[in-house]
């Protein structure tokens, strides 16, 4: 296994790793909810997996695609050092790369703190951009019991080439993807009448409720619009559309106390959850508290921020004090990157596994 491979492996346990493990189908449910997380962020080249290169040319492949392979890195004066033209723009797709950038470019949004007579400290900041082939727009919903916890959540994604779905298949047909079944989940594909497909993965709902989301979900101007189904499902929340996009600002900053993870991301907090995670208010807003020291929050539009502290804090209260912070914050100018990128407590960065914010 490669370098670049370890260090993602590396990323991905890390992001999985507040997540306890639960018997029967509850711990089912939550294993296929960080596969999903995990495949997903495999697609847009999870967790800038940037190696020596990157510190020298400004920039390095990195993985992408449905199937992503490992990318070898590139030669310096073979790769461009810029960042690219429309990042964060309508989706094109671009070259799998990872760019080394400062602070100040990364979107106000996106560079977030907290306050600095706060509990906690600044030891590490990475700002990051990433691009790669054009990522599926999703729409999450999810539905919760009781005491707030979510029982129920699907994810759909698209539109997209059809890929899944065999020619031939008659519309809104569903067809089970390679995960389907895994560990209690659904995985399932289906055409839209204009030959593209949408794709849902869902934990606890029927055969037969997917396949009326199949029938009430319609794409106009390449918006997912899933009519009256949540409704008829009695689902409490109902994220918004996120389009697709090929350009994804990170920032991850951490310290002895915690970490703090922000990227741009489309589609809200659902599709960063998993079955047994609590959906709580923050602000006034829907946020997502997994165990006791992780939260999960949208604090801007297509913006997601994932907060861990160390045991004796609370996330919720920390995440209630984190905005916007100048790029040229002492705190910042003091801080240097992670010795080892893709090992730094990531809570939104998931591509199936923990929204690395």
């Amino acid at each position: 296994m490669t370098h670049d491979e370890n260090a993602l492996r590396r990323l991905l346990t890390a992001a999985t790793a507040s997540v306890d493990p639960a018997p029967g189908a509850a711990g089912r449910a939550r294993e296929g909810g960080r596969r999903r997380l995990r495949r997903r962020r495999a697609q847009v080249g999870a967790a800038s997996v940037l190696t020596t290169a990157a510190a020298v040319a400004g920039i390095v492949p990195l993985l992408g695609g449905a199937n992503p392979e490992p990318a070898a890195p590139q030669p310096a004066a073979s790769v461009p050092v810029a960042l690219p033209d429309g990042a964060g723009e309508p989706c094109a797709d671009q070259p799998a790369y990872g760019h080394t950038i400062t602070a100040a470019e990364l979107p106000d949004d996106v560079r977030l703190l907290w306050p600095e007579d706060g509990p906690l400290d600044v030891a590490e900041a990475w700002p990051r951009l990433e691009t790669g082939p054009c990522a599926p727009g999703e729409l999450g919903v999810a539905g919760v019991d009781d005491d707030g916890v979510i029982d129920r959540l699907a994810v759909v994604f698209g539109p997209e080439p059809a890929g899944a779905v065999p020619p031939g298949t008659a519309p809104g047909t569903l067809v089970p993807g390679p995960e389907d079944g895994e560990a209690g989940r659904r995985d399932v594909a289906w055409l839209l009448p204009d030959g593209r497909q949408l794709r849902v993965d869902a934990d606890g709902f029927t055969a037969g409720e997917l396949e009326e989301l199949a029938a009430a979900a319609t794409v106009t101007d390449g918006v997912v619009d899933l009519g009256g189904w949540p409704s008829a499902m009695s689902l409490e929340y109902v994220g918004e559309f996120g389009a697709a996009w090929s350009a994804q600002y990170g920032w991850e900053v951490s310290g002895p106390q915690g970490s703090l993870s922000v990227q741009t991301a489309p589609g809200g907090v659902y599709g960063w959850s998993l079955a047994g995670d609590r959906i709580v208010d923050l602000g006034g807003h829907p946020a997502v508290l997994r165990g006791t020291d992780r939260v999960v929050w949208s604090p801007a539009p297509d913006v997601v921020a994932s907060l861990t502290v160390d045991a004796g804090l609370d996330p919720l209260e920390v995440a209630a004090t984190v905005g916007p912070v100048a790029a040229d914050d002492p705190r910042l100018a003091g801080a240097g990157a992670p010795e080892e990128p893709g090992e730094t407590p990531s809570a939104p960065v998931e591509a199936t596994a923990t929204p690395t914010p």
